[in-house]
């Protein structure tokens, strides 16, 4: 298979500006087109002009009234990932900062000036857990990835993690990784590669069809002595190698029943994570498991009915001393969670480019935490259960150059403690009921040049595990107990500008305004040991916009800058020490910018700068801390040895933080610094 010999950096081509102009064999307009047989006229080339977020339905890009940045496949292979994580994929796009705290941790970053938790992150239009997923799932499956910005709540409903933060709520917008479904042709792909701390990592990928069954199967393997990636002296101290190994397969099956439009997929993979965080006593080993199955028909001629089931089993296993007194064994924590979301859409399009889109989702949850001591006794310290249900409605219709939206949801929540914190809860159970709204509108003014305006509510409940907490003894990190917590409300706002004026240039200019209500935040309650809890923090607002250019004279040379400002405040008069403080996460600035261009030799480098400004951890002014103020480069160089239509050799070279800026991040972690990685790739 035949790869492109320059893949420029697109990070911030405006997808609202690339409008799909390129008519299908009949010469209709792509939105126009019935919903029966548009596989079958849509060729890859279409496809490639699609976005399917905004609609659960594939929709040219100028049909949208959000934007959307969209990143596809061979942009991705091209992108630094220092610490393997999908998160960091969207590092360089404005207005999301993106702060993976080691390979082994999360991001916890923020998204348009709230945290971590207000942008949900989706596997093929199901939910998945945007902390947790983003680690484990192999970017080797991902056919492209679409960031919608901007309220998202009516189509999507929350993600009812138990762990981390807990809930997560598409408020800010949501990222949508996008499987790969289609397969046009045979490949067979080994990659081997080895780096800085001991690194080595090897894969391998297959794809093809058996008649109508396209199928993709791949394994990979990682491991590493890795480095110290905590401060010193603190509860991430450590006294040897951090080691840890990395295994992950996947499958995707994809079987056209009696058309291409009437599908079939099955997405499976399974990730083991184990090592040690440098201490003899304190191991992990972790095990998720990620299904997804989809049934997809175009009945009728502007009909589709889509189906999708998911489960996301998390198996997470620390253990803990009793640093710094110690280094003896003091318990085992064990963590299971299994989520299964599942969705039913029906899709009518009618009149001229009008598509009504009308469904119900429901995800159950098994959430349960464990710890077993030193001499094997294990006790319960949480068991709950969750519920939800949502009912929703949205249309879009097509005036001339107006595009206009409007949707609605009901979502109703259920909860079921049995034990919290290791004692039986008082309160056995909590239910709430919300009605959620979103609009949206864009106008074409002429080629290359669009307004859009977006406005929606959000709601989110507390999870068991910021009610109850994780701490089992004082000595313990984890999550102090708040079973007092309230329900959050948000509602989002954003005010748009898309120009292309040339095929060479394009700018974008986004204004966004997010509010909470009774906001759940978490604070940094100890540092030794680590400990959080979240509070209610009054209310929160976040105000900001997001400045983007790109510029590309050739195809050897490709530029891009972005800016995002954002000012937020939480309000909380009976609070002295929260009353006017920032949202924690949420830098004042980040700014991006970047190169990809053509070397002497045949020679491909892709460049990177990153600029993150102040942002704290708490929303406590006599106990958090400040971070940011530093910027990083990375940089990617690769050669192809062997270029021809059977064979393709390409030698690649990682090299991540330039400057080796070892900068601090919450938590007491830390950057461990410049660090390189080889890697040789075959392809036939």
């Amino acid at each position: 298979m035949k790869s492109p010999r320059f893949a420029p950096v697109l990070l911030l081509i405006p997808a609202l500006a690339a409008a799909a102009d390129t008519p299908p064999r009949d010469g209709a307009p792509l939105e126009n087109l019935p919903l029966a047989g548009f596989v079958e006229v849509t060729s890859l080339e279409q496809l490639g002009n699609l976005v399917v977020t905004d609609t659960k339905l594939e929709q040219s890009a100028d049909t949208v009234t959000q934007r959307i940045v969209v990143l596809r496949s061979e942009e991705i292979e091209h992108l630094p990932s220092p610490n393997r994580n999908l998160a960091e994929l969207m590092r360089h796009t404005s207005g999301q900062f993106v702060n993976v705290l080691s390979r082994n941790d999360a991001n916890w970053g923020s998204y348009a000036g709230l945290g971590p938790k207000y942008n949900s992150y989706l596997l093929d239009g199901l939910p998945i857990d945007a902390f947790v997923d983003a680690m484990s799932l192999d970017s080797a499956a991902i056919e492209r990835v679409e960031v919608h910005k901007g309220p998202a709540s009516v189509l999507y409903s929350n993600y009812l993690s138990m762990d981390f933060v807990g809930n997560q709520t598409p408020l800010a917008g949501t990222t949508n990784f996008v499987l790969k479904n289609r397969i046009d042709a045979p490949l067979t792909r080994v990659s081997a590669g080895a780096g800085a701390w001991g690194s080595y990592r090897g894969s391998a990928y297959t794809q093809g069809n058996a008649g109508q069954l396209g199928y993709i199967l791949s394994a990979g393997h990682e491991r590493a002595d890795y480095t110290p990636y905590g401060m010193s002296g603190s509860w991430l101290q450590t006294t040897q190698s951090p080691r840890y190994e990395k295994d992950k397969f996947f499958l995707k099956l994809n079987y056209a029943l009696d058309r291409p439009d009437h599908t079939l997929s099955v997405f499976y993979q399974r990730t083991a994570h184990q090592g040690n965080m440098g201490r003899p006593n304190r191991d992990f080993e972790h095990h998720y498991d990620t299904l997804n199955f989809a049934y997809n028909n175009a009945f009728a001629t502007d009909w589709h009915l889509q189906f999708k089931y998911g489960e996301r089993r998390y198996d997470r296993n620390f253990a803990n001393d009793a640093y710094p007194g110690s280094l003896a064994l003091v318990n085992n924590e064990n963590t299971r969670q299994t989520i299964r979301p599942a969705d039913l859409t029906l899709s009518h399009r009618h009149g001229q480019g009008a598509l009504l889109t009308l469904g119900v989702d429901a995800q159950w949850v098994d959430y349960e935490t464990d710890v077993r001591g030193p001499a094997g006794s294990v006790s319960a310290e949480n068991r709950a259960q969750a519920r939800s249900t949502g009912y929703f409605i949205q249309e879009k219709i097509q005036l001339d150059q107006w595009i206009l939206r409007g949707g609605l949801r009901r979502n109703t929540l259920e909860h079921d403690y049995a034990r919290l914190g290791g004692n039986t809860p008082t309160t056995r159970s909590a239910s709430w009921s919300k009605n959620l709204w979103s609009l949206g509108t864009r106008y074409n003014m002429a080629p290359g040049l669009a307004f859009y305006a977006n406005a929606g509510s959000s709601f989110m409940a507390p999870a068991a595990k910021q009610i109850g907490g994780t701490v089992s003894s004082p000595s313990t990190s984890g999550e102090l107990p708040n079973p007092g917590l309230k329900p959050e409300s948000g509602i989002g706002r954003d005010l748009g500008m898309a120009w292309q004026p040339s095929r060479e240039l394009a700018i974008d200019l986004r204004g966004f305004l997010n509010t909470l209500g009774d906001a759940i935040v978490t604070n940094i309650v100890s540092a030794t040991p680590s400990q959080v809890r979240s509070e209610n923090a009054g209310s929160a607002r976040a105000l900001g916009f997001e400045l983007d250019a790109r510029y590309s004279p050739s195809a050897a040379l490709s530029l891009f800058a972005n800016l995002t400002r954002t000012h937020t405040r939480v309000k909380d008069p009976s609070n002295a020490d929260h009353n006017g403080t920032e949202i924690p996460f949420a830098p004042a600035e980040l700014a991006n910018a970047g190169v990809s261009l053509r070397l002497p030799g045949d020679i491909h480098a892709v460049a990177y700068y990153h600029w993150v400004g102040r942002y704290y951890d708490s929303t406590s002014r006599g106990s958090r801390q400040g971070f940011g103020h530093f910027g990083l480069v990375n940089a990617r160089l690769y050669k192809d040895l062997i270029h021809n239509a059977r064979h393709e050799v390409r030698l690649t070279l990682d090299l991540n933080n330039l400057t080796d800026r070892q900068y601090r991040m919450p938590f007491d972690f830390r950057d461990p610094g410049f660090n390189a990685f080889v890697g040789v790739d075959l392809r036939y």
